[in-house]
């Protein structure tokens, strides 16, 4: 499942300092939900160094009903680089008892030498969508939900690899043309030849989540 926020006009986020606040905290609540019934949780480098997320799951109630269902407590983070540019100090890697996955497509043998023993490095010359997925089928992730950025969102559009693609609108503009947002260019999977079916739209304390199922 892909998951993501927009502005009216598009944008993910803004220029100025600190992250945009694009869901309602309506929305915030069913995303958590969302998250917790999923394996695992990917988001790009770029957001581990920007954001700075941990992606656990706060809710005891949530945590909760993930172990009474045989889950971890802690759902999986994934995340891609090909840098090697990702701080083995941040919250992605030292919150939470989860187990993370790095996607690693650059030349440095050492790379990963820092990470902890609940860090697990999976070299690839190329990463793609296709190869991600099935990665972690391999590993026993079955269940996964996509973030971005707005690299990974590129990624998993262009190659049509999502079966449910969950869109929150903010009801307000950004008006930046530099300012990042959902890819506006590429050869997407979802076309309008090949539309996506439009299941039900939300009203979550005034953000509206649209939710779309691919025609697979």
């Amino acid at each position: 499942m892909i998951s993501a926020a927009i502005s009216i006009d598009g944008y993910r986020d803004d220029n100025l300092p600190g992250r945009l606040k694009l869901s309602s905290p309506e929305d915030w609540e069913a995303v958590a939900r969302l998250r917790a019934e999923c394996d695992a949780i990917l988001v790009g480098a770029n957001t581990v160094r920007k954001d700075n997320p941990s992606l656990v799951i706060k809710d005891d109630r949530l945590r909760k009903e993930r172990a009474a269902s045989g889950l971890p407590e802690d759902i999986t983070k994934v995340t891609v680089t090909s840098s090697g540019n990702i701080d083995p100090a941040s919250d992605f890697f030292t919150k939470g008892a989860g187990w993370k996955i790095v996607f690693y497509s650059g030349s440095d043998a050492s790379f990963g030498n820092t990470f902890g023993g609940d860090v697990t490095v999976i070299r690839t010359p190329k990463t793609t969508a296709s190869l991600i997925v099935e990665a972690l089928q391999k590993l026993g992730i079955e269940k996964l939900m996509v973030e971005g950025g707005q690299h990974i969102l590129s990624m998993f559009l262009t190659e049509g690899i999502a079966d449910h693609i969950r869109l929150a609108m903010a009801p307000f503009f950004v008006g930046d043309s530099s300012a990042p947002r959902l890819p506006v260019e590429g050869r997407f999977y979802w076309n309008k030849d090949n539309r996506l079916v439009l299941e039900k739209v939300e009203n979550l304390g005034g953000t509206a989540v649209m939710h779309f199922a691919s025609q697979r």
